[in-house]
C-alpha cells in the first residue's frame, strides 16, 4: 500500500526511520516521532477517502445520464405521466413521434386519448365562432323488466340497458395505421377520459349503476369518430296515476330523458332509427308483470323550457292495464257472496233472534274489514274509486238486512201485544157471563144457534113460554136445517141430529142468559212474516240492479291521462 503525497516512498525507510527514532534517539525526538506518525496516518485517509468519494460520483452521473430505451418512455407516457424532458411547448413534437411508432394498441390509445390532443371538457364540433354547431346524440334502450309499481306512492322500477351513440371527430382513427379495425372497445376506466352527454332521467326518484362483477359500463370508438356508450341502470321513476277506475283502470307511465346543462344550442337528443322500423325502445320477451299487463309503449321527442334555458328530451310512454283476476277472486266474489248470506237471513224465522243478530253482525263486520284492507293498498286520493263505490254499497246491503230485522222485531213485538189485549178482553167477556146450575158447552151451542136465528127471523125471545121452548126453537131450526140439507144432506144431516138432541135437552134446564159471546174471528195477519217475505225478494232484486248500473258504468268510463 502506498501513500500518495507522503514523505516516505518504501518500507525500508520506514523502517530505518523506527529504529532511530525508538532507540538512537532522545525522549523529546521520540514524542515528535509519534506525533508525525499519527498525523501522516491521518492524512493517508483522507487521501484515500476523497478518491473513493470521487470514484463514486462519477459512476452516479453514468447512471443518471445514460439514455433510456423508447419502451420505457412509451410505459411512462401511457400511465399518463409524462417526464419532466415532455413540456407543454413540445408536446405535439412527442405526439408527432409516437404517431410514427403506433405498434402496440397501447401506444395508439396513448397518442389518441392523451390530454394534449383529446380535451374531455369540449363537446364535439365547438368552435370558438357563433357558427357551431351542436352535437346530435341518438338513443335507445332496451327493458329488461318493469316491477315495483306503487299505487301509494305513485312510482315503478325499471331494469333496462341506455345507450348513447354519438358523432366526435376528435376520435376518427380512419387514416391512421389502425383503420382496419372495425371498432375498440375500451376498458371502462376510458370512460372517464372521453367526452358523454349529460343525460339524466327527469322523473327518476332514485337510480343506481351496476357494479357487480365490473362496472357494467360500455364504450366503443368506431373508424369514422362514432361513440357509443351503453350501461345498465335500474331506475326508480314517478308514475302519477288516475285511480277512479280502480281495480278496473288502466295506467301509463314514462320515462323522461333530458339534457341536464346543455341547451339546444349545444346539444340535441333524437332516438335511434336505422331503418323505418327500427323500434328505439325494445321490452324484453320475457317480461311479466304481477298486477299489470304492458299493452303497448310509444317513444316520441319533446322540449323543456325553464328559466335556464330550452333543453332537449326524450320520452317513452308504458300503456298498463291492470289485471282485475286478482281483484275479482278476493274482493269481488266474498262481497257478494257476504252479502247473498246477509239476504238469506230473510228466510230465518224472525222468532230466532240470535241466529238474525249474528247473521246481521257477522255480514257487516265483513264488509267492513275487506274495505279497510283495500284503503291500506291505495293512496289517501280525494276523489271516488270504483272500489269504494263496490264496498260502499255491499256496506250499505248488509247494513239494511240488519235495519229490516230490526224493523221486523218491532212489528211482531207491537202484533203480539195486540193479540194479548184481544185475549184479556175476551177473557173478560167470558168472566160476565152468568153461571147457570145445568149450564154444558151443549146447551150454550144451543142458545147461540137459538140467538142466532131469532136475530135472524126477527123473533122476540120474551114473547117465548118456557113450557113451548122446544117446539119453538125446533120450528125455528126446522127451516134452515132442510135447506142445508138440500144444499148437503151428508154433511148437515149430523147437525140436524145434533142440534134435536140439544133442543131436547134444553127443555130440560133452566133459561139461557141473555148475552152470549160473539163467534171467534179469523187469525189477523202476520205482518211481521210479511216485511220478511217482501225483503227477500226486494234485496236481491235491487242487489242485481246495482250490479248491471256499476258495470255498464265503470267498464265504459274513459279516464283523461293529460
Amino acid at each position: 500500500m502506498y501513500v500518495k503525497n507522503g514523505p516516505l516512498q518504501t518500507k525500508k525507510s520506514w523502517l530505518n526511520l523506527l529504529t532511530v527514532c525508538l532507540f538512537k534517539q532522545s525522549s523529546m525526538f521520540k514524542w515528535q516521532f509519534i506525533i508525525f506518525l499519527v498525523y501522516t496516518i491521518l492524512i493517508y485517509r483522507s487521501v484515500n477517502c476523497q478518491v473513493d468519494f470521487s470514484d463514486d460520483d462519477e459512476e452516479e452521473e453514468i447512471k443518471i445520464y445514460q439514455p433510456k430505451p423508447i419502451d420505457y418512455v412509451n410505459n411512462v407516457y401511457s400511465a399518463n405521466k409524462a417526464p419532466n424532458v415532455y413540456s407543454m411547448s413540445n408536446q405535439n413534437q412527442a405526439n408527432n413521434q409516437l404517431v410514427g411508432s403506433e405498434k402496440t394498441m397501447e401506444q395508439f390509445l396513448d397518442r389518441l386519448l392523451h390530454e394534449s390532443v383529446y380535451d374531455r371538457r369540449i363537446r364535439p364540433f365547438y368552435t370558438d365562432s357563433k357558427d357551431s354547431k351542436p352535437v346530435t346524440v341518438l338513443m335507445n334502450m332496451h327493458i329488461n323488466t318493469i316491477s315495483g309499481i306503487s299505487e301509494v306512492n305513485m312510482e315503478y322500477t325499471v331494469d333496462c340497458f341506455f345507450r348513447q351513440e354519438w358523432f366526435d371527430p376528435r376520435l376518427t382513427y380512419s387514416n391512421s395505421s389502425w383503420k382496419h379495425v372495425e371498432d375498440i372497445t375500451l376498458h371502462y376506466d376510458l370512460v372517464n377520459k372521453v367526452w358523454t352527454p349529460d343525460a339524466f332521467f327527469r322523473n327518476s326518484k332514485d337510480a343506481k349503476s351496476h357494479k357487480i362483477t365490473v362496472p357494467n359500463r360500455l364504450i366503443r370508438i368506431f373508424p369514422e369518430g362514432r361513440v357509443l356508450f351503453s350501461q345498465r341502470l335500474t331506475l326508480r321513476l314517478e308514475c302519477p296515476m288516475k285511480l277512479q277506475k280502480f281495480p278496473l283502470d288502466n295506467q301509463t307511465c314514462t320515462i323522461n330523458i333530458g339534457s341536464f346543462g346543455y341547451t339546444l344550442k349545444d346539444i340535441i337528443f333524437e332516438w335511434s332509427k336505422t331503418t323505418a322500423n327500427t323500434i328505439p325502445v325494445t321490452i324484453s320477451n320475457k317480461l311479466e308483470m304481477p298486477d299489470f299487463i304492458l299493452t303497448a309503449h310509444k317513444s316520441s321527442v319533446c322540449q323543456r323550457k325553464t328559466s335556464t334555458g330550452a333543453y332537449a328530451c326524450l320520452e317513452v310512454h308504458f300503456y298498463l292495464k291492470r289485471s282485475f283476476g286478482y281483484y275479482l277472486v278476493q274482493v269481488y266474489i266474498p262481497s257478494i257472496l257476504t252479502c247473498l248470506i246477509a239476504f238469506v237471513s230473510f228466510w230465518v224465522d224472525y222468532k230466532a233472534v240470535p241466529a238474525r243478530i249474528s247473521v246481521g253482525l257477522l255480514t257487516v263486520l265483513t264488509v267492513t274489514t275487506q274495505s279497510s284492507g283495500i284503503r291500506s293498498q291505495l293512496p289517501k286520493v280525494s276523489y271516488i274509486k270504483a272500489i269504494d263505490v263496490w264496498m260502499s254499497f255491499c256496506l250499505v246491503f248488509v247494513f239494511a238486512a240488519l235495519l229490516e230485522y230490526a224493523v221486523v222485531n218491532v212489528i211482531a213485538r207491537k202484533q203480539e201485544l195486540k193479540r194479548l189485549v184481544r185475549q184479556n178482553e175476551r177473557n173478560k167477556r167470558k168472566s160476565q157471563i152468568p153461571k147457570l146450575a145445568n149450564y154444558s158447552p151443549t146447551n150454550e151451542k144451543v142458545l147461540m144457534i137459538g140467538n142466532r136465528l131469532a136475530h135472524m127471523n126477527s123473533y122476540n125471545k120474551c114473547d117465548l113460554d118456557h113450557n113451548n121452548s122446544h117446539e119453538a126453537l125446533e120450528s125455528l131450526l126446522q127451516p134452515n136445517l132442510s135447506n142445508s140439507i138440500k144444499k148437503n144432506p151428508q154433511s148437515n144431516h149430523s147437525l140436524h141430529v145434533d142440534s134435536v138432541v140439544s133442543i131436547s135437552g134444553v127443555s130440560q134446564q133452566s133459561s139461557p142468559p141473555v148475552a152470549s159471546p160473539p163467534l171467534p174471528s179469523s187469525p189477523p195477519r202476520d205482518d211481521a212474516q210479511m216485511v220478511d217475505f217482501v225483503s227477500s225478494f226486494l234485496f236481491p232484486i235491487t242487489f242485481i240492479v246495482f250490479n248491471i248500473v256499476y258495470w255498464m258504468v265503470y267498464l265504459n268510463m274513459q279516464v283523461n291521462f293529460e
